[in-house]
């Protein structure tokens, strides 16, 4: 993937403005940039467009004589030929970027292009471990908060997955992103995340891996980035592959080679072919996946990618079986193992002792093919953990059986080394059930430890929700409630006819005061019994101590318990409305409140010395109407006694689960 040019960066014109300025024919810089502005915007869109514009500026550049805007143009010939399938037309350029480089020591903008054309042709080109000195260099001249470094930030991030090592690759990837972020760059964004895709595909993560490639693809899409979209298919179909949804898979691959034809991308185009192939292979149409190899390797050599062409030959080969071809099929197998190591490209040299694995299991060659598979276990496990061990089980018992037999035809007449291979043999055994038993526990703790965060984090969510809800409530709606009470009671002043007004100060009061409880009742900050009876002790308050009522509160074994939301709201309108009643109707001197817990439920008693009421006679209003149903929908039960002359009692029980 290119960086973000530094011209990129520079300039934020559309492209019918960028049209409009190398329309003016002035042959000035401004001329000039608008032209590398357009090779930059149509790399993601039309190679031939792209390559035009790149040409262009190349001339205006010799003649303004602006060598840091010709090396930004070389850079683009070096890309687009590159893609385009020449490797020679992209060394041409190369080696003029690097006379410039050379030439003007003192430009370090010229050495940066340099360095990055250089990186990333060679990492396209397989040489990991040439790529990387190119793009370290880089780190130390960029500065330290433009899109170029987030883009070789990205860059060095990429080559460090093909290379296997995929703790620094995700560290450069989240830099970058970070960093695209700060710049509010979408186009950049959609790259980092597509990288991070490309991060957990490889760890095998395939759940992170679909998520941050569709968020990719759907940047993508907006933006308009044919490439990008191609890109993100290719990895998609590999997921779904991996994932056993073939179906899938070849809609995606199918995408992907239709897109990497008609933009012309030789190098897109090789890979969506392979995976095809890949696909096919393992779909067992074995004579379709051929084909696709076939075509995928004449692009590769096309490409000069040395690794790339051995990566293929070696599937080529793994699906071949005549018995004169094995000493040509071993040595090309063998070969890819020590082109990827050479090259650095780790995955492909794992990948390269499992294919040869294969190869040998295929002829009984079992102590080989053990010897490999344990190599490239030993090679994946330090790149993504332990993803063969029951491969590796199944050929290591293969290859300890054959072990066996032959030493039992050649010992079968002496009883005692019988005897011993038996024991060994029971060993073993004993050996993989313990281990089989030690994955199972170790996946079910992984397991259980997964739900528990993910349990944790969507609880600080919601805890985050509602903070966010009660702080909107009250910033927003409470102010403009105070607001209109406050006009209100002006209003009422000034005013001779004051009744509908003081329907509105009575209305915005009585509001005020539900919007003043909703917000407390949803605050997080609020949820422990603690909270909720320090509120109950300052309404009771301001209720009772204007009539002279005298009151106490009790409590207890409620000490750190915590209620959720919606009973501590259902518990506390109960007391309220309670409350209410004895300052409005029971002409009642004393007043007394128990909030209790026992054996997991949780009892509120209300209860006052005032005039009470007949339960017979009376009828059930609202109030305590609402208190049965608030009740009922905390799973509880709400009692009401009362009798003329001997006070009230409300006693509400809630379960605590």
């Amino acid at each position: 993937m290119l960086a973000v040019s530094s011209v990129g960066q520079l300039y934020g014109q559309t492209i019918d403005s960028l049209y409009r300025i190398v329309s003016l024919q002035q042959h000035d810089t401004t001329e000039l940039n608008a032209l590398l502005n357009l090779s930059n915007e149509f790399l993601r869109k039309d190679l031939e467009k792209a390559k035009v514009y790149a040409h262009q500026a190349v001339t205006l550049a010799k003649s303004v004589k602006k060598d840091n805007r010709l090396a930004n143009a070389y850079g683009y010939l070096v890309a687009l030929s590159q893609n385009a399938g020449q490797p020679d037309s992209a060394l041409y350029y190369l080696g003029l970027m690097e006379s410039l480089a050379r030439s003007n020591p003192s430009i370090s903008r010229i050495k940066i292009s340099y360095n990055q054309a250089a990186g990333l042709f060679y990492k396209n080109q397989g040489e990991y471990t040439k790529a990387l000195p190119f793009m370290l260099d880089n780190l130390n001249l960029l500065p330290h908060e433009n899109e170029n470094r987030a883009g070789h930030l990205l860059n060095l991030g990429n080559t460090y997955n093909s290379m296997g090592d995929f703790k620094n690759a995700m560290t450069y990837h989240l830099q970058s992103l970070t960093l695209f972020e700060k710049l509010n760059s979408k186009r950049g964004q959609s790259f980092c995340l597509q990288s991070l895709g490309n991060d957990f595909f490889e760890l095998e993560q395939y759940a992170a891996a679909t998520r941050y490639l569709l968020q990719s693809e759907k940047l993508k899409t907006e933006l308009g980035d044919k490439r990008g979209e191609l890109t993100s298919w290719m990895t998609l179909g590999s997921v779904y592959q991996q994932t056993n949804n073939y179906e899938l898979a070849l809609r995606y691959f199918n995408k992907a080679l239709v897109r990497a034809r008609e933009l012309k991308l030789v190098t897109e185009e090789a890979g969506v072919l392979f995976n095809l192939g890949s696909l096919l292979k393992t779909t067992q149409k074995t004579e379709e996946a051929g084909k696709m190899f076939s075509e995928a390797l004449l692009l590769a050599r096309q490409l000069g990618d040395s690794s790339f062409v051995s990566r293929i030959k070696t599937y080529i080969v793994s699906m071949q079986n005549e018995i004169q071809q094995e000493k040509e099929a071993e040595q090309t197998l063998l070969d890819n193992i020590a082109i990827s190591l050479e090259k650095g490209a780790l995955t492909n040299t794992a990948e390269g002792h499992f294919e040869l694995a294969k190869w040998y299991e295929s002829r009984k060659q079992f102590e080989k093919a053990y010897d490999n598979l344990k190599k490239g276990q030993q090679l994946n496990d330090s790149l993504i953990g332990n993803d063969v061990v029951l491969q590796i089980k199944n050929l290591e018992e293969a290859y300890q059986n054959d072990k066996k037999e032959k030493e039992i035809a050649l010992l079968k007449k002496e009883q005692e080394l019988q005897s011993l291979e038996l024991q060994k043999q029971q060993a073993n055994s004993t050996l993989i059930v313990i281990a089989l038993i030690s994955v199972v526990v170790i996946a079910f703790l992984l397991i259980n430890r997964y739900r528990v965060m993910n349990r944790l984090k969507r609880q600080a969510e919601l805890e985050g929700m509602r903070q966010n809800i009660a702080r909107d409530l009250h910033d927003d709606i409470g102010s403009a409630l105070s607001s209109i009470n406050i006009m209100s009671q002006l209003a009422i002043q000034q005013s001779d006819n004051s009744s509908h007004l003081q329907k509105i100060s009575s209305y915005s009061s009585r509001m005020m005061e539900s919007m003043s409880d909703m917000v407390w009742s949803i605050n997080p900050m609020n949820d422990s019994v603690e909270q909720m009876l320090m509120k109950m002790k300052e309404f009771a308050a301001e209720m009772l101590e204007p009539k002279n009522v005298q009151y106490n509160f009790e409590c207890d074994g409620i000490s750190d318990l915590k209620i959720d939301v919606e009973k501590r709201k259902n518990l506390f309108l109960i007391f309220k409305e309670a409350i209410n009643n004895i300052a409005k109707y029971s002409e009642a001197s004393q007043a007394g409140v128990r909030l209790s817990q026992a054996n997991n439920i949780l009892s509120l008693l209300v209860k006052d010395n005032g005039k009470g009421f007949d339960t017979s006679l009376a009828t059930r209003g609202n109030g305590l109407k609402n208190m049965a149903a608030r009740a009922h929908a905390m799973h509880g039960n709400c009692n009401q006694a009362s009798e003329p002359g001997k006070g009230t009692v409300i006693e509400v029980n809630v379960p605590l689960t």
